[in-house]
């Protein structure tokens, strides 16, 4: 029998207050994310005993509730059930963030800036991951000799894998400009004068470039991902005074033309310059951090990734991946986390082998292949491993291990993709044999020591 969505989305809408406690919603791979008017009026034990609800937490300024692999399914059918918008929806988007959202203004800037970077980068993330991965596959036909870099096949699929990365301001326009209450279109018309070809071939051709006689600093803005947010974040200011200034009868055409004449050159002059400075200067300090101490740094941010997970706050290291992309060409962030997937997957593995509860193993054992085969890790994390706690803090020691070996040997990828047992020859490809090396410790060491000493509790009565 299938399972029964519409019947967990009353549930849950239920369970958070009702659907007029609701401020927003919007989801990742595995999390529906709740902005709630009163989280006190959300009944967080009764959502987390609800059947197919694998964790309630509430972290960023949103309420979470974790669903793992059916999450896309769970969120439609909240829409379905309810009035409840998705997060950048409806006609009074402005009005609501001003009259609605105002206690957001006291939460902890850390809970604002990772709500913020969840909303700006999670709708795009699925086509992110699925170029990302397209590329991988490329660069692994390519080398060992099954498509040609000179025939039109290739040039078709790498224009496919590429095209997401080369017109990124274009994908953050429409989110960040939603977000921020700005016209997402108008947003985007931005992003697509950031990049147009003219422009781009100025700067490439180092072309001295004046506007009504200011000199502009031509950066580069395919790619990037600073200067459009930030620019996002003016024009919907600038919207909001053009809304007060311009009578209703003609604000439709005036205000648009306003954000053409006046928000684009202030991009140019002043926003594009500014963010590209901070954009190398994250970039460098990123690099100098590893450069520095590449196998002490990959060990700590490799064993604390499993952690960041269980907060959502992994999501604030997006922006720092995305700048490394576009000012370095490549990134050696995340390859430190290559083989987090499978040691977790690992270690649910060796809980199911070992445990004689029916229910636990009925549980390790869909862990496991969504961590394996789907790169999803929350329902190993809370359904498995922090139960027993120790099989937990083996598998970020485990995690750690790969994550130094990759910062040792300068692991790169140059494009965002899925990491599973699937994508492994890819992954081989793009990021080379000390990734597999990786992969390989980690699941040796989270397997062996779970298995061996992890397991001691999981048949003891509780």
């Amino acid at each position: 029998m299938g399972k029964d969505f519409n019947r967990l989305a009353k549930d849950i809408i239920a369970n958070i207050g009702g659907e007029e406690n609701v401020i927003s919603l919007t989801h990742c791979i595995t999390r529906l994310r709740f902005k709630l008017k009163d989280e006190g009026k959300a009944n967080q034990d009764a959502l987390s005993e609800l059947d197919g609800v694998i964790k309630v937490l509430q972290s960023g300024g949103q309420y979470q509730v974790v669903i793992g692999n059916d999450v896309t399914d769970v969120f439609n059918a909240v829409l379905h059930n309810s009035n409840i918008k998705a997060a950048g929806e409806g006609e009074n988007d402005n009005e609501q963030n001003d009259n609605e959202e105002k206690p957001a203004e006291k939460r902890k800037i850390s809970a604002v800036f990772i709500d913020v970077v969840s909303s700006i980068f999670m709708p795009f993330m699925g086509a992110f991951t699925g170029c990302g991965l397209l590329k991988g596959f490329i660069v692994l036909f390519t080398t060992i000799g099954i498509l040609s870099k000179d025939s039109s096949t290739y040039t078709f699929l790498y224009a496919a894998g590429d095209s997401i990365f080369y017109f990124m301001p274009i994908f953050l326009a429409y989110t960040a400009g939603k977000k921020f209450g700005a016209k997402p279109f108008m947003s985007m018309v931005i992003a697509c004068t950031m990049v147009y070809p003219t422009i781009t071939a100025m700067h490439t051709a180092g072309t001295a470039a004046n506007f009504i006689g200011i000199p502009v600093q031509l950066i580069t803005y395919t790619s990037s991902v600073l200067p459009i947010i930030v620019a996002c974040f003016f024009q919907a200011k600038f919207e909001k005074i053009c809304d007060k200034i311009i009578p209703k009868i003609v604000r439709g055409i005036f205000t648009p033309l306003l954000v053409l004449v006046v928000v684009i050159p202030i991009s140019f002059l002043v926003i594009g310059p500014i963010t590209g400075a901070i954009g190398d200067v994250l970039a460098t300090g990123v690099q100098a951090l590893l450069n520095f101490a590449p196998a002490v740094a990959g060990f700590l941010f490799a064993a604390l990734w499993p952690v960041m997970i269980i907060f959502g706050v992994h999501w604030a290291f997006i922006p720092i991946v995305m700048n490394n992309y576009a000012v370095l060409g490549y990134d050696n962030l995340l390859p430190l986390t290559v083989g987090c997937n499978f040691g977790i997957a690992a270690a649910c593995f060796a809980i199911f082998l070992k445990t004689h509860d029916k229910q636990l193993k009925e549980t390790a054992a869909p862990a496991t292949i969504s961590a394996l085969v789907g790169g999803v890790t929350e329902p190993a994390i809370y359904g498995v491993l922090l139960k027993y706690k120790l099989p937990f803090i083996i598998v970020c020691l485990a995690n750690g291990i790969g994550g130094a070996i990759c910062g040792f040997f300068h692991v790169t990828r140059t494009a965002q993709m899925t990491v599973n047992i699937l994508t492994l020859p890819a992954v081989y490809a793009m990021y080379g044999p000390w990734a597999i090396v990786s992969v390989a410790i980690s699941v040796v060491v989270s397997f062996t020591l779970v298995f061996f000493f992890g397991t001691k509790d999981i048949n003891k009565d509780k």
